[in-house]
């Protein structure tokens, strides 16, 4: 499974397949050789990919009970972002990034409405360990399966760096958040952020847009599960469409990015990565910020959020949109979550419209 993935889809989806192919497989197997295979992309860093006989020798090295305990003496000097330690953000180094990146993360779960009590209950009824808590939001296992939890809308699952970046009160922009005023949330995708926006101020007006009409309509049954009201949706796109009709007084721009705060979640991302990609990102995230600047009112704001840890796609793109657009000045920008939060890598900058 190892040496045949090329990348191409989600190893999660990758492995699936195989399971399906192979259906003399056990549970126990499955499970074991799912471990393994996250275990080699978190920390298999010069191995060939395409020699079997490689990856199995190494495994047989490396990955053992010493190893998996933490007992062993052999501790390597390779760092997963060492190829990509020049263009990392706001003080981060690969060292910093090693034990984040190598340790499986949690996955963190949100009650909805008030029913982080039932939703304990519920957890304690599966026989699943809560591992951390910070007020409404619960880290679980990351093999835990939580469908019963949140198929019923009783919970939805969102990272702990996300969660701590929707928590805008102790903002200037949090007398906004209200039926009073309209907030945009321009690359929306599934919804989560607007989701949390919600749970946090269930009195917001916000309007959702996309340009994957599948994507709206994905968030549109979410927000059915979970029992909020049908959101405002459109269809746009923000590469190419450079004149908003609408005013807004903030717009959420958490624009597409190379999502490498969030590797550590899916390993395998880092293997075919090429740096090169950065500035093509980069290029898109500028293209979009110019383009909704004009949608927000004077006195209004942008909040910049990526889960990306490169300067260039974070407070690099910052800098360059001020250079450009005098008329707006940064309030403030730092990182949520990560590796003292057992969460994703996630960075907001506030920037406000003052003329």
């Amino acid at each position: 499974m190892l040496e045949t993935f090329d990348g191409s889809m989600p190893f999660h989806l990758f492995l699936k397949e195989r399971f399906r192919e192979n259906k003399n497989w056990g549970s126990k197997d499955r499970k074991r050789y799912r471990a393994c295979c996250y275990w080699f992309w978190r920390n298999a860093f010069g191995v060939a990919r395409n020699n079997a006989t490689e990856i199995l020798q190494w495994l047989q090295i490396n990955y053992t009970e010493e190893t998996l305990n933490g007992t062993s003496a052999n501790e390597t000097s390779y760092h997963p972002y060492s190829n990509l330690s020049k263009e990392l953000s706001l003080g981060l180094t690969a060292e910093m990034l090693t034990p984040w990146f190598t340790k499986e993360p949690l996955v963190w779960l949100r009650a909805t409405n008030g029913k982080n009590k039932a939703v304990l209950q519920q957890l304690h009824k599966l026989n699943i360990t809560v591992e951390n808590q910070i007020n409404d939001c619960i880290a679980v296992n990351a093999q835990a399966n939580l469908n019963p939890i949140t198929d019923f809308g009783h919970a939805y699952i969102q990272d702990i760096g996300s969660q701590m970046a929707m928590d805008w009160k102790k903002l200037p922009l949090n007398h906004l958040c209200n039926a009073n005023h309209k907030i945009w949330d321009c690359c929306c995708g599934a919804g989560g952020k607007s989701i949390t926006l919600l749970q946090n101020y269930p009195k917001a007006y916000i309007i959702d847009s996309d340009v994957r009409p599948n994507i709206l309509e994905n968030l549109e049954k979410r927000f059915h599960q979970l029992q909020l009201q049908k959101p405002n949706t459109q269809l746009i796109d923000l590469e190419n469409t450079v004149a908003v009709a609408e005013q807004y007084d903030i717009v959420l721009a958490d624009v597409p990015c190379s999502g490498s705060g969030t590797w550590r979640r899916n390993p395998e991302n880092i293997h075919f990565f090429s740096s090169m990609e950065i500035s093509l990102y980069a290029n898109k995230q500028q293209l979009i910020l110019t383009n909704v600047q004009t949608a927000v009112k004077l006195g209004g704001y942008i909040v910049y959020m990526t889960c990306s840890i490169f300067s260039a796609e974070n407070e690099n793109n910052v800098t360059e949109f001020l250079e450009k657009h005098s008329g707006f000045k940064k309030i403030e920008e730092e990182f949520f979550g990560g590796i003292s939060e057992n969460g994703d890598y996630i960075y907001r900058a506030i920037l406000q419209r003052v003329s």
